[in-house]
């Protein structure tokens, strides 16, 4: 790579880079030279091209020039066996500013692209090298959210599994939707492609058996049903902190929960701690991602092997038991909304009301495919968390009315832009998807990029947090 390369993309991107976009904003254009890309697709770069001279704004045409190579030309941080089909290829993710890959983030920022894997062989292999890598951290630690670059990618495979081994891990953070990322990011892929060769490697089958143990594990009560002791907890996080969501209560094993089918994720995806332990987007994520894997094992089970037959069976039936659950333990009534979606329940009848801008959210349950956006429950949720009935909702009047979504990571009054991409994802009202357009285009403060939260005032504080957030970009790409 040219020695004239930025050394900093986290700081290139706050600078502008000519030539301005012309649109009202006049948006830089904020790809690195092609020198300093960290990884190169001529049918990306074309189909860029082509659709960026369709979008009639000109500052829209740049925000999706500049987001949607974001993770290509950024975060691709290290690959094995991409060009040649001898061995199993191996990908290596960044987020971005952070110097790690974390399970969710990594299959996000590459998804944008399987539009186009099926013309590009390497880009096709990027996509495989992840799902095999994702493979190989979960057998290291399926409580792990995200995971250090390996010294050797040739060495990885053969890391001491288990909790002991520290050095791989990055943050060690139980968020079930970690894993329902592997799941739906090896089924998308299968279905984009029809390759399901990774189904039959012993690495693959490893790092599903893991997953559905460890989700039986975390679908256990916290007392003993027979006896009322407190029952050995499989994780704990407890470590010092300069604020409560870094950490969990009771010695980190969370909040008291009874069996109901849900599953516990005492963290959640903005990686801030779970206040009550059955985090609902992320079991409506899970069921999900359990049932597309079934549906993948099946459909590439030609020998029948009873390894894998054994590992579909078990899926379609936690993801029907979690789903019931969801149903059964995770539905509130609220005034003015009638029946919503909670965001955290444990089982004793405490329920938490809020949404959260991270996906998975309440908001994004339609994205997901837990139900169809019409459903009446969904849709009284949906109206819920875009009000000021969500206490994470903020809006204010800086760069001509800012709003969203944003959550206890960052703090109030920062919405976060992926709230409102979400919103546009789940909308089918031209208004709305306008209005939210315009937020998103104004939330970049002429940076071109989208953000990890924006201040809604202009009240002297930091305008914006992380410059290059490379999941939020990627997201965006589905709004074209």
């Amino acid at each position: 790579m040219s020695s004239h390369c930025p050394s900093s993309y986290a700081d290139y991107a706050q600078e502008f880079h000519d030539p301005g976009s012309g649109g009202p904003l006049n948006l830089p254009f904020q790809r690195p030279v092609e020198a300093c890309r960290k990884f190169t697709s001529t049918v990306v770069n074309t189909a860029i091209d082509s659709l960026a001279s369709k979008i009639a704004d000109l500052d829209l045409a740049r925000l999706f020039t500049n987001t949607y190579p974001n993770t290509l030309d950024t975060t691709i941080q290290a690959t094995k066996c991409i060009n040649v089909t001898t061995c199993n290829p191996l990908s290596y993710v960044t987020t971005g500013d952070i110097d790690a890959m974390w399970l969710r983030d990594s299959a996000n920022q590459l998804l944008p692209y399987i539009d186009y894997v099926n013309q590009d062989l390497s880009l096709k292999r990027l996509f495989l090298g992840l799902i095999y890598m994702q493979a190989s951290f979960i057998k290291i630690d399926p409580y792990a959210n995200a995971f250090n670059k390996p010294s050797s990618l040739a060495s990885v495979k053969s890391a001491t599994t288990g909790r002991e081994y520290n050095a791989q891990v990055f943050e060690y953070k139980w968020e079930v939707d970690s894993l329902a990322s592997f799941l739906g990011f090896s089924y998308q892929y299968w279905n984009a492609t029809g390759d399901g060769s990774f189904v039959q490697s012993n690495d693959w089958m490893d790092a599903v058996e893991i997953i559905i143990r460890t989700l039986h594990d975390q679908q256990d009560p916290t007392f003993n049903e027979k006896t009322g002791y407190p029952m050995e907890s499989y994780y704990n996080l407890s470590q010092p902190a300069d604020r409560p969501t870094e950490t969990q209560f009771l010695n980190g094993i969370g909040q008291p929960v009874k069996r109901t089918g849900l599953v516990k994720s005492l963290f959640r995806p903005s990686d801030d701690a779970s206040v009550f332990p059955f985090f609902i987007p992320g079991n409506a994520m899970i069921s999900v991602g359990l049932e597309h894997a079934a549906q993948l094992v099946q459909r590439n089970n030609g020998a029948n092997n009873g390894r894998l037959s054994s590992m579909a069976t078990e899926m379609s039936k936690l993801s029907k038991e979690i789903r019931d659950a969801i149903y059964t333990h995770g539905i509130v009534d609220v005034p003015g909304y009638n029946k919503v979606f909670g965001y955290e329940v444990d089982g004793y009848g405490s329920k938490l009301i809020i949404d959260d801008a991270n996906v998975p959210s309440l908001l994004s349950l339609s994205m997901l495919g837990f139900v169809d956006a019409s459903d009446p429950i969904y849709q009284n949720t949906r109206r819920l968390v875009l009000s000021k009935d969500n206490p994470y909702y903020f809006s204010g009047p800086r760069a001509g009315g800012l709003s969203g979504i944003g959550g206890p990571h960052i703090g109030l009054n920062y919405a976060w832009p992926m709230s409102q991409v979400v919103r546009i994802l789940t909308s089918s009202d031209d208004n709305e998807i306008v209005d939210a357009l315009g937020i998103i285009l104004r939330s970049t403060d002429g940076t071109g990029l989208i953000h990890e939260s924006v201040n809604v005032y202009d009240d002297g504080r930091n305008r914006y947090t992380r410059p290059w957030f490379a999941w939020v970009n990627g997201l965006s790409v589905k709004l074209f």
